[in-house]
């Protein structure tokens, strides 16, 4: 054990805020510092007074759950945990530091390191637990997070989640205080857990989140701590609140997060390791964009593949033809696609099957040859179409899933996950066990497989279209079936990563029934996601208001559809804040719509660099303070802007004026308007007069503006 003394401060400075432990002289670790001084944290008293950095059941605190919860070999339910090392490094790629805190167990040969890697760049802390099993036998871990922080918070305090009804209603925004007790903010279903609740949290510390002169949220004031769970599995965010005895006392909130434990017990055999899944968390003091930024800086440098590339400007065929079509429906569908000037075209669901063809969705799923009925000349002569056209051509596929009814079943329906009980159909499909070699071999070979069959190809859809309901593997015994939960992240991992390395020049889009696995652990080996079925502008831009806070444009798919019949103009504009897509049926869109669609492709060649890359400003908000009605934000990369503005219903309520910030000088300005309706006007403004802010200018239900500002002096 390391032995304490008065200074053993361990200081981890993340970058504008931080956070402090210290060895009591037991060598428990306690919290003695967490905020924008944390990092500066000094003690005068011995560590035992401060709260426990990590608690464990280890008798002192019985009433409050513990962070770790260990059976030990011999059935003991307590741990004690002493810190024995700390070990600190510069992080491999230069940028940051690595420390790992050692803490042994007293008693018990039971080794809990905890990692914190900071980076100061973006101000984004990454901490998680590994746990070492050396006793005799196989150790139980009940409960298992992967961060413990300890606040004390006013009556007031507020956080925000993002979950909703499930499909279709992903990244609700919900905003609520903590309540006496224990609240679990749980993401569950396996495949896909964040179609109900996103692994993201922002919360308020000192108390509600500020408000500007008006009693409209204030976007860049206040503290702020954003946080997400890097996990593509079941997680959690647990807050613990204890009041004070003390009248008008602030209470005392514990926040844990990490992998979920509900019906999830691990056995840990001795001689192995689990590494619990990492929690990037940030404290901002400039309000909930300053937890924008951060998020957005970490996850381009840490987190995305190829974070410089500029995303394709996609065309899908789903909202066209779903499984009805032919080579020449297809190929009429890429010369439009061309035409309007996009960079993919993307076949979906429905090109494969043959004893079984995938004409709807109750067959053909795991069958990943040709359909030579609706392509008898199989999918070369639609890549070649597109390359003839100028464009590249794009895959649906679905590796993890499996139809009853198709050859893949007959063959095998050993694959399948299970327990004991006949597995139960979801969506008329069932999930492939990841845990067996052979199926995580004939994953990755899917993919393979297909882009060999379609020489050219260069990106492909992942989805995934059902949850887990039947949890269990042949591959583990009987006391080790509740493991699944946990390994099957690893395995479906490890697929994710072969075919990433295997295919370093396609791009990747992460699907799941829409927004089921949009986490930032999944998406190191992707490009982007989708970011929800529900592709109503009006829905749209409640739920990438939200998404915005932890994820950059670049990966936030966004498609202008005919969901909720929303004029053209309006769900252009809307698709345009994201990654700029298009899912019509683009045989049988009128003049003046394709009109509309070409001025938006003309306007995502001017600003997508912007919108992908940028820094978000949000202005107006349509997901809290009294009026909801109208949404603004700006984004902007060096010495260009780009602002949009969307009146989604009727109000009453006084127009705002929409004040920017982080503009950089420039005298005079170049700005480009447009509402989609006829071509962007173009004039001039000044310093002067953009301080005094852009009066709104949008008076009816679903429509929209969009600027862009850039120095007068800039070549167009």
């Amino acid at each position: 054990m390391v032995e304490a003394r008065p200074d053993d401060v361990i200081r981890i400075d993340a970058g504008g805020w931080g956070l402090s432990w210290a060895p009591s002289a037991d060598g428990t670790l306690h919290q003695v510092g967490l905020g924008p001084a944390g990092a500066a944290a000094t003690r005068d008293v011995d560590a035992h007074w401060y709260p426990r950095a990590f608690p464990t059941l280890d008798g002192t605190d019985p009433f409050r759950p513990p962070a770790l919860h260990v059976v030990h070999a011999d059935g003991t339910l307590s741990t004690r945990l002493a810190l024995d090392d700390v070990d600190r490094s510069d992080a491999a790629d230069g940028s940051g530091e690595h420390v790992v805190l050692t803490t042994v167990d007293e008693l018990f040969d039971l080794t809990v390191e905890h990692h914190l890697r900071t980076h100061p760049d973006s101000g984004v802390l990454e901490q998680w637990v590994e746990v070492v099993n050396a006793e005799d036998g196989p150790v139980t871990l009940l409960s298992h997070d992967s961060i413990a922080p300890f606040l004390m918070v006013p009556d007031d305090a507020e956080y925000v989640q993002f979950g909703g009804a499930g499909w279709a209603d992903e990244w609700r925004w919900s905003a609520g205080r903590p309540v006496i007790g224990t609240t679990v903010l749980g993401s569950l279903g396996g495949v896909q857990p964040h179609l109900q609740r996103s692994p993201c949290l922002l919360l308020s510390p000192t108390g509600p989140f500020d408000v500007d002169a008006a009693g409209a949220p204030a976007q860049d004031r206040g503290e702020v701590i954003g946080l997400s769970v890097a996990w593509g599995g079941n997680s959690h965010v647990s807050l613990d609140l204890r009041p004070r005895a003390e009248p008008g006392a602030p209470g005392e909130l514990r926040v844990r997060a990490g992998a979920h434990a509900l019906g999830a017990p691990y056995r840990l055999d001795p001689g192995t390791r689990m590494v619990l899944p990492t929690v990037a968390w940030v404290w901002s003091s400039a309000g909930r964009d300053g937890v924008t930024e951060a998020f957005h800086r970490w996850s381009r440098a840490r987190v995305l593949r190829d974070p410089d590339r500029r995303r394709p400007l996609v065309v899908n065929n789903w909202e066209a033809t779903y499984f009805d079509f032919d080579e020449h429906r297809i190929v009429g569908l890429i010369d439009r696609a061309a035409e309007l000037g996009a960079d993919v075209f993307l076949l979906d669901d429905g090109w494969f099957g043959t004893t079984r063809p995938r004409d709807d969705d109750t067959q053909g799923l795991g069958d990943w040859d040709v359909d030579r009925r609706k392509l008898p000349g199989g999918l070369g002569p639609l890549t070649d179409a597109a390359a003839e056209r100028g464009i590249r051509f794009g895959i649906w596929v679905e590796p993890e899933m499996v139809n009853p009814l198709s050859d893949l079943y007959d063959d095998h329906p050993e694959w399948v996950a299970r327990d004991v009980r006949e597995p139960r159909e979801h969506r008329q499909q069932l999930y492939l066990d990841p845990l067996r070699p052979e199926v995580r071999d004939f994953e990755v070979d899917v993919v393979g497989r297909t882009l060999r069959s379609a020489p050219g190809t260069s990106y492909v859809k992942w989805d995934a279209n059902r949850p887990v309901t039947d949890p269990g593997s042949a591959t583990l015994p009987a006391d080790r079936q509740a493991n699944v939960w946990f390994d099957q992240v690893g395995a479906t991992w490890d697929v994710m990563a072969r075919v990433a390395a295997a295919h370093p020049d396609v791009e990747l889009m992460l699907c799941a029934s829409g927004g089921g696995r949009v986490d930032h652990g999944s998406l190191r080996w992707f490009h982007e996601f989708w970011t929800s079925d529900n592709t109503d502008p009006v829905a749209r831009v409640r739920m990438q208001w939200a998404c915005s806070h932890f994820f950059p444009g670049a990966v936030m798919a966004a498609h202008v559809t005919r969901w909720g019949e929303r004029p053209m103009a309006f769900a252009s504009a809307v698709a345009l804040s994201g990654r700029f897509g298009i899912d019509l049926d683009l045989e049988t869109t009128t003049r003046a719509e394709d009109d509309v669609l070409s001025r938006a492709v003309e306007w995502a060649r001017r600003t997508q660099d912007v919108v992908q890359q940028g820094t978000v400003r949000r202005y107006v908000s349509p997901v809290d303070g009294a009026d909801r009605s109208r949404a603004a934000f700006s984004v902007t990369l060096g010495d260009r802007t780009v602002v949009f503005a969307y009146q989604l219903e009727e109000s009453t309520s006084t127009p705002p004026v929409i004040r920017l910030r982080g503009l950089p000088r420039a005298g005079t300005y170049r700005v480009r308007t447009t509402d989609l309706h006829g071509p962007a006007e173009e004039t001039t403004s000044t310093d002067d007069e953009l301080d005094r802010g852009i009066e709104w200018p949008l008076d009816r239900p679903l429509s929209a503006r969009l600027w862009e500002i850039e120095p007068a002096r800039r070549t167009a």
